[in-house]
């Protein structure tokens, strides 16, 4: 056979009983298409002889290598226990002929080496050990040697063959992501050890469960993680200080569990262990019992300790990560939850915030003052989902449960009337209810659930446990601020004349406009009043100093008592010095106020005009639009009330005509700004000018429009304006 000719097969095989039988196939069926003559009997009968040897001792995968070169046969078989050596082989007569009977079992492979090939020998490296022998063809086979020639190490140097644990080793040093260092893991471990599923579990933060990350071989479908408490789902589940090996798990409790039903019967275990604590436990199954060995166990103890300490770190990393995630989620929710003070907006706001990051749907009950329970908001991710959630949640309420597991049986759910899929489906899906709690006071819950087979951690609970109290605070507030805002509300309508009850001016057409601050649980300073008395009709605009309480008393003083005496037919000036100490009377936290005051009685006829007696107690002037556009102040500046005991008042009388228009406002108008320009006295009359030949109320919408436009949303002080069109 020319040297060009040489041929090579090779094939490595598990170590499983059934290999010795692989390779003596692979070899026969080799050295057939090679067309061996005779001698393929004799290179069958030791490599079956040397791969049982393998098999049986060195526990470990096997390579059967075989090489066809001019006149002979080589054979080369290789495992991966370099340090167990092999006995020495002894003399033996044998009948060589290829009959199964004369076969054996194993244990004879060197003496038969010794006594059939032409030549032999062990050769040995770090990663493994190969016996080899050369068996001429048949026309030479009768010039060999009757005794063996003194071992020798083959010619060709076997390249150095990378450890079982090479690829795991250059993920650990890729510092790759967690779930892509645990995939990889898995799929390592299960080829190291010629198993047909492998999966890693870590300890949770508290270490009171297993969570099993990453799989393979178990699943049909995607994997997924889920946690683990006994050891009904995977043995070991408490792993001892070493690898652990279980023959059969049909006899053990596991049976139950995901390797049964992936058809696994025997299993390897070993810890992951980082200074002295168990961090983590990684399992090799096999469809075959008693599959793995002491080899086995060692090897994948190895792996274990190689990737202990570099998967705890990534670990870390990622509890350090999800921590940071929820606290900035957290903030987030604070943040937000914080800037709304409406209690049906907050919890819908929560369901937006929960949906995103914790459940796959959200529901809060909320329990009124009297005790009622009631669902306030409830939201489903899928949209296909939020009617049989609104009736779920409506005909059964949650009850209180802060380990996630489904709320309500079966039974309960079918008893309700409730017997759809959709229903059924979301009633056995894992979910926690929280009870909302501020300042001791019950408020409602909030309940979170997930689809069936999304399960929540232990992590999950406790950042659903802060954002409970962060949304109990802030619907608490919410209900603090409505109740603020109605007593508010109903305390300033209390100082202003009901529109329902405003006279009917002959010969006057007017009109009243008031606009509080921004805070609407703040009771303006501001106020305006129109009635009649004996033969005259009375206005009056005024502003108090601040706002709240304190101003809301000096308002309701000022206002009754000037009704009192105009009712008594006193001057407006005598009205002023009685007001004046009224106020410094019962006032103890120097509150002053500003009031314009008038009484109009007609000239004559309807129509004839009307005399006007007034007094401006530090208020800002009213201003006249007469008939032909023009814009006057009318009256004269007195002192303010409220602030100084010996002050005296005097009455003005102002006559106006058919047609002229007189406007009365509070500082909130004038000074009206927009950034650091004010709209000012001669803002507001320039305003007014455009405004001939327009009602009453036409003028007061034309004046709000003007502001507006003037100062988008900035009125941030109380503004009254009162109008008086004179017909």
């Amino acid at each position: 056979m020319p040297h060009d000719a040489m041929k090579v097969a090779s094939r490595e095989f598990p170590p499983a009983p059934e290999s010795a039988g692989e390779a003596r196939t692979f070899v026969r069926e080799t050295l057939d298409q090679w067309a061996v003559g005779r001698s393929a009997d004799d290179v069958v009968l030791l490599v079956s002889e040397l791969a049982t040897n393998a098999v049986i001792h060195a526990e470990s995968p096997l390579e059967v290598t075989v090489r066809r070169s001019p006149g002979q046969v080589e054979v080369v078989v290789a495992d991966r226990v370099p340090e167990r050596a092999l006995p020495q082989a002894g003399p033996l007569s044998v009948d060589t002929s290829p009959s199964t009977d004369n076969a054996r079992s194993g244990g004879l492979g060197l003496a038969l080496a010794a006594a059939i090939a032409s030549s032999w020998g062990v050769a040995y490296s770090k990663e493994d050990k190969a016996v080899w022998f050369r068996v001429l063809d048949d026309e030479e086979s009768a010039e060999r040697p009757l005794a063996p020639p003194a071992p020798v190490r083959p010619q060709r140097r076997r390249a150095p063959r990378p450890g079982p644990w090479a690829a795991l080793d250059a993920a650990l040093s890729a510092r790759l992501p967690l779930p892509d260092l645990l995939d990889r893991t898995v799929e390592y471990a299960r080829a190291a050890l010629g198993g047909d599923a492998a999966y890693i579990a870590l300890a949770t933060t508290d270490e009171t469960e297993w969570e099993v990350r990453a799989g393979a071989g178990l699943s049909e479908g995607p994997w997924r993680p889920f946690r683990s408490r006994t050891e009904e789902t995977f043995p070991s589940a408490a792993p001892a200080p070493g690898a652990v090996i279980n023959d059969d798990l049909m006899i053990a409790r596991a049976h139950r569990g995901r390797l049964s039903e992936a058809g696994m019967r025997s299993l390897v275990t070993a810890p992951l262990i980082v200074e002295g604590r168990i961090t983590g436990l990684i399992g090799v199954a096999s469809r075959r019992t008693r599959h793995f060995g002491d080899t086995a166990a060692r090897r994948l103890q190895e792996g274990a300790d190689r990737m202990a300490l570099p998967v705890e770190r990534a670990r870390l990393a990622e509890v350090e990560l999800s921590r940071r995630a929820s606290l900035s989620f957290l903030a987030e929710a604070s943040d937000l939850l914080t800037g709304t003070l409406d209690e049906p907006l907050t919890a819908a706001l929560a369901a937006q915030l929960t949906t995103s990051r914790l459940g796959d749907w959200y529901a809060v009950h909320i329990i009124s003052d009297l005790g009622v329970t009631r669902l306030a908001h409830a939201v489903h991710a899928n949209e296909n989902y939020n009617d049989v959630l609104h009736t779920l949640l409506s005909t059964l309420p949650p009850p209180e449960q802060q380990t996630p597991r489904p709320l309500w049986s079966r039974e309960l759910v079918t008893a309700a009337g409730l017997t759809d899929e959709l229903t059924l489906e979301l009633a056995e899906s894992p979910a926690v209810s929280i009870p909302l709690v501020a300042h001791g006071r019950a408020l409602g819950r909030m309940t979170l659930g997930r689809q069936a087979g999304h399960e929540f951690t232990r992590e999950d609970v406790d950042v659903a446990n802060d954002l409970a109290g962060r949304v109990s605070s802030a619907m608490e507030n919410a209900r603090l601020y409505a109740g603020q805002t109605e007593m508010s509300e109903a305390l300033q309508r209390s100082l202003l004349p009901a529109k329902e009850k405003e006279p009917d001016i002959p010969g006057v057409d007017h009109a009243v406009f008031y606009r509080p601050a921004d805070e609407r649980t703040v009771v303006g300073g501001d106020f305006y009043d129109v009635f009649a008395t004996d033969g005259r009709w009375c206005f009056a605009i005024g502003d108090v100093c601040g706002t709240g309480p304190e101003a809301a008393a000096v308002t309701g003083l000022a206002r009754h008592t000037l009704r009192a005496l105009a009712r008594e037919s006193f001057s407006p000036s005598h009205i002023m010095d009685r007001l004046n100490l009224a106020i410094l009377d019962e006032n103890t936290s120097t509150r002053f106020l500003t009031m314009l005051y008038g009484e109009m009685t007609p000239l004559g006829e309807p129509g004839e005009g009307m005399r006007i007696r007034m007094v401006s107690a530090g208020h800002p002037l009213p201003i006249k639009l007469t008939r032909k556009g023009k814009v006057v102040p009318v009256g004269t500046s007195q002192p303010l009330l409220g602030a100084f005991e010996d002050v005296d008042f005097f009455t003005e009388t102002v006559e106006v005509d058919s047609g002229d228009v007189l406007l009365a406002v509070t500082d909130g108008v004038t000074e009206r700004r927009n950034g650091s320009a004010m709209l000012g006295d001669e803002g507001l009359m320039e305003i007014f000018s455009s405004c001939s030949g327009l009602t009453a109320q036409a003028v007061i919408g034309r004046l709000d429009r003007e502001l507006e436009e003037f100062a988008p949303g900035g009125h941030t002080d109380d503004t009254a304006m009162l109008v008086l069109r004179f017909l």
